[in-house]
């Protein structure tokens, strides 16, 4: 039986953009807020709901890397901020067995002088840990750790 590294079940994730305002105002503006809920004369600001995520399941076998391919919007970053702990998922669960890195930003680890397997090598690597690296940096191999 193969052992499963990754386990997404129906991640969801939403975003509420322009439901919230500035986190800190000034003790005018809390007193005149706090006036108005209680006279019931605060309007409630509309908000528009956007999904980035919908229901999205998958199983990833330990071992295997994962590549994520789409257009912009279509929910890369925002899967890997969920896989990664970065945010959380609205609705869903995402299970992981052991230690995940991923590369968020784009071009992150690319060089054009580089085949196409040093970049991938050079994402592992960094994903190890500080002793990993230090021990690696002298093996004939390269920059490999288990």
């Amino acid at each position: 039986m193969v052992a499963i590294a990754i386990e997404a079940d129906a991640l969801s994730k939403r975003y509420r953009i322009g439901e919230l305002q500035a986190a800190y105002g000034t003790l005018r503006e809390s007193m005149s807020h706090t006036a108005k809920r209680l006279t019931g004369q605060e309007h409630r600001r509309g908000y528009e709901e956007i999904w980035a995520l919908r229901d999205v399941s998958f199983q990833l076998e330990e071992g295997k890397a994962l590549g994520l391919i789409g257009r912009n919007g279509a929910g890369k970053s925002t899967l890997l901020k969920i896989l990664t702990r970065i945010t959380t998922p609205t609705e869903g669960r995402a299970e992981i067995r052991g230690r995940v890195g991923s590369l968020l930003e784009v071009g992150t680890g690319f060089h054009p002088e580089l085949t196409g397997s040093a970049p991938r090598s050079a994402g592992a690597w960094a994903a190890c840990s500080r002793w990993e690296q230090a021990s690696t940096l002298s093996s004939p191999e390269g920059r490999t750790c288990s």
